[in-house]
């Protein structure tokens, strides 16, 4: 069983990831990815953190709006190694673990990088905005003021989208690249967990 959370900055998607992990009793990989890829590549871990769910831009990033993953010339990131590079490193870790045990991935493309397999299932958390301005708020111990926060939402999911969109062949947020999408605001955090460990011993293709 993999779950992966793909999320809106400020939804509670994290959070969420956590506590469904330790109600269903599984593996739990969001920033620890990072740690886990720089040990096994031996690489600095620095290069995983600067790249970390960012996608390069410019022309050589895509022509005409075409996807090109993994191109070993341009986009070059210190150390001599590119995002895309990197962004392969890390697929092949999540794979890894994926073969290793159940487990919750947050964010990077899991759901993606992990399509082909059939015990995968992928959800999206979404959040009304008011909902995600505080929770940012109070990541920052209540001391970012709203537009502040507001800023950090919009450029936090332009980031997101920009690094989904450029290294799967779907959209980010959208519908139908997910099993399902839930909005944190309608459920709350604990009662988002109850649902989707509940959807776990429904959804058909476990049973397989």
């Amino acid at each position: 069983m993999i779950i992966t959370i793909g999320r809106q900055l400020g939804s509670g998607g994290r959070d969420i990831g956590k506590k469904l992990s330790e109600a269903m009793n599984i593996a739990y990989y969001d920033r620890e990815l990072i740690e886990i890829t720089a040990k096994e590549s031996g690489l600095n871990r620095k290069l995983f953190e600067e790249a970390d769910e960012r996608a390069r831009t410019g022309f050589s990033a895509g022509i005409l709006g075409m996807r090109v993953p993994f191109l070993s010339e341009g986009g070059i990131a210190c150390g001599g190694l590119s995002n895309e590079m990197l962004f392969q490193i890390q697929s092949d870790v999540i794979r890894s673990l994926a073969d290793k045990q159940p487990c919750v991935f947050i964010g990077r493309c899991a759901d993606y990088i992990l399509r082909d397999r059939k015990d995968c299932f992928s959800v999206f958390i979404c959040a009304n905005e008011e909902d995600r301005i505080r929770r940012i708020i109070s990541y920052g111990d209540n001391s970012i003021p709203v537009e502040k926060a507001r800023d950090l939402m919009e450029r936090g999911d332009r980031r997101r989208a920009a690094f989904y969109n450029y290294y799967s062949n779907k959209t980010w947020g959208e519908a139908s690249s997910y099993h399902v999408c839930i909005n944190s605001s309608v459920f709350g955090v604990d009662g988002t967990v109850s649902l989707l460990k509940e959807m776990m011993g429904k959804v058909s293709f476990y049973s397989e």
